[in-house]
């Protein structure tokens, strides 16, 4: 059974007023994400269940747990549209619908397959909302409601990671020597190749529209400005950069990778030239998460902290440790108002900064 909750009060000093409310896992945690309609966060453990905790509650003795994929490793999640429950793939090749109320079905099945990534292009209602998962080679469609839109199979090797864009329009997969872009429609179709040599191993699409950015396996970030297929390149990491997160009017892009934040300026033709903000240092950032309404970026590290910079400035603070392990997972609510983080090890957290 979890632990119970260990509540704690932000030190004197931090200028920032929170409460952290910690609990331990049996599994590690995969990812977070909250069911805003629900007011539920959700662990996604590497047991294959989700860990519910409501935000209203935090002290709460008891955690309930869902077990959605079972005898299998869940190893991607994101919330559902509609704000009531999450979407999940594991490595038994399914891909499930879970409520917070426990209900559960499945929406996909890749036999032999794992299911790494899910995204959700969340609309507003299940009828104007999509989601996409990729499993190996190929990426399938869904509209909010479950129901198969398209599959997208021509791909050169498995895919690494993929992103909507702003609108919900078009998708792009990352995948050996660049990435495909798809239009969000059942209509077949070839994808617009946007080439560029090596392993890239995540994938971005920024909130303006205009860049499309990924991580490489030559610890690296590689662009392209979408208006021309220019090529961008941003080298310099000692890590590979596989987290990212935008600033809300999508001028920044924070990056793991470093033992600092790296966040790149994506004003005009965008970062490639410039030298990026770093904020806080310490050991390698492992996950990244830019607040929704500030200039804030909370950061998950190899040695289990949680910091909180400000890119106005570039000052930083310590918010909490969760342990010795590495952060695996971080997110926000969309008020801003909880930060949501779980490590390698099964610690999870959720921090209150008020209202």
């Amino acid at each position: 059974m979890p632990a119970a909750p260990d509540a704690r009060q932000a030190g004197a000093g931090t200028q920032i007023g929170f409460r952290a409310y910690l609990w331990q896992f049996k599994a590690g945690v995969i990812a977070v994400a909250a069911a805003e309609a629900a007011g539920t966060a959700g662990f996604g453990l590497g047991d294959g269940s989700i860990a519910l905790r409501p935000f209203d509650d935090p002290e709460a003795a008891n955690t309930r747990r869902l077990i959605v994929h079972a005898d299998a490793a869940l190893l991607c999640m994101a919330a559902a549209p509609g704000g009531e429950g999450f979407v999940s793939g594991g490595d038994d090749g399914r891909l499930m619908h879970t409520t917070v109320a426990g209900e559960g079905h499945e929406l996909a099945s890749v036999p032999r397959k794992w299911i790494e990534h899910v995204v959700v292009a969340d609309n507003g209602s299940a009828q104007n909302s999509l989601l996409a998962y990729a499993a190996g080679k190929t990426v399938g469609l869904l509209d909010g409601a479950g129901r198969p839109v398209a599959i997208f199979a021509d791909h050169p090797s498995t895919v690494s990671g993929i992103a909507f864009n702003p609108k919900g329009k078009r998708l792009v997969a990352a995948h050996y020597g660049g990435v495909s872009l798809w239009w969000a429609k059942a209509e077949a179709q070839q994808p617009k190749r946007l080439a560029w040599k090596g392993s890239h191993v995540a994938v971005t699409w920024s909130p303006d529209g205009k860049f499309v950015i990924t991580g490489t396996q030559e610890n690296e970030l590689h662009g392209w400005r979408l208006a021309d297929s220019a090529d961008m390149r941003m080298s310099g990491y000692p890590a590979k950069p596989k987290c990212f997160s935008w600033s809300r009017d999508g001028r920044w892009l924070a990056t793991s990778g470093a033992d600092v934040v790296v966040v790149w300026d994506c004003k005009g033709k965008g970062p490639m030239g410039s030298a990026p903000v770093e904020v806080s240092r310490g050991a390698p950032v492992t996950v990244v998460a830019f607040h929704p309404r500030h200039g804030l970026i909370a950061s998950g590290h190899d040695d289990g902290r949680l910091k909180l910079g400000r890119i106005s400035d570039g000052s930083s603070i310590d918010l909490e440790r969760l342990g010795d392990a590495p952060v695996t997972a971080l997110g926000w609510t969309s008020d801003g108002r909880y930060l949501m983080a779980g490590a390698e090890d099964g610690t999870a957290a959720i921090l209150d900064f008020g209202k």
